[in-house]
Formats: C-alpha cells, sequence, structure tokens
C-alpha cells in the first residue's frame, strides 16, 4: 500500500485552537456550560439577595442627586416644600387653592423656599403655622420623592428584582468565561485574536454606559420626570420601590448594551456586511433609530431623550471614523501588495529575459564549439585515412616476401626427409601406442565372378 501524503503545513495563523471532538462531546461540553452559568447566576444572586440593602441605597443615589440638582437650578417659579421635622411631606406653589392664604409670608417668585410647620396655640385651640425657613442648611438635601412599598409583597419583590439583575451583573463575567471556554477553542489563532480585543473592548463600552448612565443621565432623568409631573398638574413626590428600582436598573442596562453598539457595527464592517459609504449615507436613518430607542427607555421629555441620543449618535460617529480608517488602511495594504506583485512580475519578467539571452549565448558557443569539433574530426579524420593509404600500401609488400620464405622453407623441409623413412612409413602407417599392429594381409586379387551381396 503507498504511503499517505502528509498533510501540508498549515500557516500559524491558521491553525485550529482546540482537539476535534465528536457531536455527543460537544452536547456534554455544552451541558456543563449551563450547569456552571446558572450554578454562577444562583450563587450571585445568593450574594446579592442577602446584599440588597446595600444596593438599594446604591441605586437611589441618583434620586438623591437629582435633589441636588434642584436645589442648584432651582425650578421656573416659586416652589414651596413643607416639612415636618427633616421629612418633606409636601411641594406646593403659590397661587394654587393650598397657598392662598400665604399672601403674608412674601414668598419669592424666584427661588424654592422651605416652609416649616410649627405648633400655635390660640386659648383653648392648637394649630399648625407656617414660618419661612431661613436657615436652609439646618436641612440637608434630600430627594424631592420619596420611595413607598404599598403592598406587603412589595419588599419582598423589589429585594428579588435588585437580586436578579444584580446577580445577572455579577455573574456575567463566569459566564462569559465559561461560554468563551467552549467557542474558543473551535476559532483559529487569528480569530482568537480579535474575539479577544472585542470582548475587552465590549466590557469597557458596556461599564462605560453603565457610569455614565448611573452619575450624569439617571439625576438628570428623574429631575425631568418629577418636573413633567408637576407641570402635568400631578404630584410626583411619592414613587412605589418597585417602579424605582425597575426603571433605574433597566435604564442602567439599556445604556450599557447601548454602548455595544460599535461593537456590532465594526464586526458588521470586518465581515464585509457593510463599509463605510453605507454607514456615511445612512447618518440620518441612524439617528432617527437612535431617538426611537431613547424615546422608548427615557421619560418621556426631550431633554433626556436628547441626554442619551446624543452619546449614542457620538459612539456611532467613531464608529463611522473607524470604519474608515479601516477602510483607507485595507486600501493601503492593497495597493502596496499590488505594487509588490508588479515589481515581483517585472523581476520574473527580467529574471526570464536573463536567462532566455543566457540559454541563447550557450546555445550559440554550443553550436560554435560543435562546429570546432567537427573541423577538427574532419582534419583528424583526413590524417588519419592518410596514414591508413601508406599503412596498406606497406601491408601489400609484405606478404610477397612471406610467400617467398613459405616455399623457401617448404623446400628446405622437403629436401630434409630421407627416402628410405618415407618408405617404411607409407608401407606401415602409424599406430597408437598400446593397440597391436594388426596382421598384415594382402589385398585380393580382383575376382570377375564376384557379385555383391543383393538385399
Amino acid at each position: 500500500m503507498a504511503d499517505e501524503p502528509e498533510d501540508p503545513i498549515l500557516d500559524s495563523e491558521e491553525e485550529e485552537g482546540g482537539p476535534i471532538k465528536g457531536f455527543l462531546e460537544h452536547l456534554e461540553d455544552l451541558r456543563w456550560v449551563f450547569l456552571k452559568s446558572f450554578t454562577a447566576l444562583f450563587i450571585a444572586l445568593l450574594v446579592c439577595l442577602f446584599g440588597a440593602p446595600t444596593i438599594i441605597s446604591i441605586l437611589k443615589k441618583p434620586l438623591e442627586e437629582s435633589g441636588r440638582l434642584e436645589s442648584l437650578y432651582g425650578s421656573k417659579g416659586a416652589s414651596i416644600a413643607v416639612r415636618v421635622g427633616t421629612n418633606t411631606v409636601g411641594t406646593f406653589r403659590p397661587g394654587t387653592a393650598y397657598m392662598q392664604g400665604l399672601a403674608a409670608l412674601n414668598v419669592p417668585s424666584n427661588q424654592n423656599v422651605t416652609l416649616d410647620l410649627y405648633p400655635v396655640t390660640h386659648g383653648t385651640n392648637h394649630y399648625l403655622a407656617f414660618a419661612i425657613n431661613t436657615n436652609e442648611a439646618e436641612f440637608p438635601q434630600k430627594a424631592p420623592v420619596q420611595l413607598l412599598n404599598l403592598t406587603p409583597a412589595s419588599g419582598f419583590l423589589v429585594a428579588l428584582q435588585v437580586a436578579f439583575y444584580g446577580g445577572l451583573v455579577f455573574a456575567s463575567p463566569f459566564i462569559l468565561f465559561f461560554i468563551a471556554q467552549f467557542v474558543l477553542p473551535a476559532l483559529k489563532v487569528n480569530e482568537l485574536r480579535y474575539v479577544r480585543k472585542a470582548f475587552l473592548l465590549g466590557v469597557g463600552l458596556f461599564l462605560m454606559g453603565l457610569a455614565l448612565c448611573y452619575y450624569l443621565m439617571l439625576p438628570i432623568a428623574l429631575r425631568a420626570a418629577v418636573w413633567f409631573s408637576n407641570q402635568m398638574g400631578f404630584g410626583a413626590f411619592q414613587w412605589t420601590a418597585d417602579t424605582y428600582i425597575g426603571f433605574v436598573t433597566k435604564f442602567m442596562l439599556a445604556m450599557g448594551i447601548g454602548f455595544e453598539l460599535p461593537i456590532f457595527l465594526l464586526l458588521f464592517v470586518k465581515i464585509g456586511l457593510i463599509d463605510y459609504t453605507t454607514l456615511a449615507k445612512n447618518r440620518k436613518l441612524v439617528f432617527i433609530i437612535i431617538l426611537v430607542i431613547a424615546a422608548v427607555l427615557t421619560p418621556p421629555d426631550v431633554v433626556t431623550q436628547i441626554a442619551m441620543a446624543v452619546p449614542l449618535y457620538i459612539l456611532f460617529e467613531i464608529t463611522a471614523m473607524i470604519a474608515w480608517y479601516w477602510e483607507r488602511k485595507e486600501k493601503k495594504l492593497k495597493a502596496a501588495e499590488e505594487a509588490a506583485e508588479a515589481a515581483e512580475l517585472e523581476a520574473r519578467r527580467q529574471e526570464r529575459n536573463r536567462r532566455v539571452a543566457e540559454a541563447a549565448r550557450a546555445k550559440q558557443e554550443e553550436k560554435f564549439a560543435l562546429e570546432s569539433n567537427q573541423t577538427q574530426t574532419t582534419e583528424t579524420a583526413s590524417e588519419a585515412s592518410s596514414e591508413t593509404e601508406e599503412t596498406s600500401e606497406d601491408d601489400d609488400d609484405e606478404p610477397e616476401d612471406e610467400d617467398e620464405d613459405e616455399e623457401e622453407t617448404g623446400e628446405e623441409s622437403e629436401a630434409k626427409i630421407d627416402p628410405a623413412l618415407a618408405d617404411m612409413v607409407a608401407k606401415e602407417p602409424f599406430q597408437p601406442e598400446g593397440e597391436p599392429n594388426p596382421p598384415y594381409v594382402p589385398p585380393l586379387e580382383e575376382d570377375p565372378g564376384y557379385q555383391p551381396y543383393a538385399e
């Protein structure tokens, strides 16, 4: 059996990342991925459930920050917060039915005012009277909205909600690691390099989106929600805790996922589905899509929508610039490759011409050498033929001398034979040694009546 050809040596950039497995082995690995992922999520849920009070206090920070913004920028027109001790019990505006009797207090029309309630005794009657607080520093700025649980199970549901979203965030690195263990061995070396870069960039963008939403957009969005409710004539100083927690967590996750937009766009650019020209031509469409996403994820006010849409659109423009840079780089590389290929072809053409010239010169030299050899051979043959003719003439003279010598030798040998010895040899022929001579029988005389035997 002939030996099988060896497999060609694969390029290091094209080698697979792991061993080849069967279908059932892949199913077993996938089962373990699900088991480990659910285990990591369950552990993270338990940790976040026990740490729910701390997480809730962290999620309430943007609401308190919105109260600070309220005191920093104020509101259009006068706003009066009514407090009992350190607790805010309501917010009113001058000119409403609740505040018609407060004209004597000379409430300013361009700033926020805090009224203190204090007990007043008039005879046997006890009243609560209003007084403008002149020492605002005594009351630390609190959130403009209080969070309440209106049902017995609301507290437990809020804790579960916090545990679920928090567990999902904290368990996501482990889940991604388990998924990577299953997927990465099937990728090639160069693909692994791109995946690592995309993973690091994606994690950075996700955390950037969370930070931007938590520290900047949530306070603005919450303050805008309170302002819009007041403009509509509704009170907005008490919200349900589950509604607030759900809004904050979903908003933050949406911003984090929205910041992953460059990853997907750059992936599509890398595999050739879109290019810089496509992104540049569809700027208006992309801006409209971003506005729609911002309108769905944020309260229905223009300020919050723009606050979310602007960062996403800036990311889109950065993505378009990166796509333009990649396209330009690829064009330069392609031009360099074409130039190198053209130079290589020119070098091959020159090498071929050089070899053709060398072959022609060698052929010409060989032809000249062959002609020279033929000339020398002809001269040598003519000289050899001349020598052969001379030698043949000498050979023709030598046989006559040899014949004469042979004749002389024969005559001399005949002269040396004794006649008596010759006669004896003729009468008694030679017999080999060890065999007796047969008796001599004289020849019979011819019988005239003899007839040969007839068969």
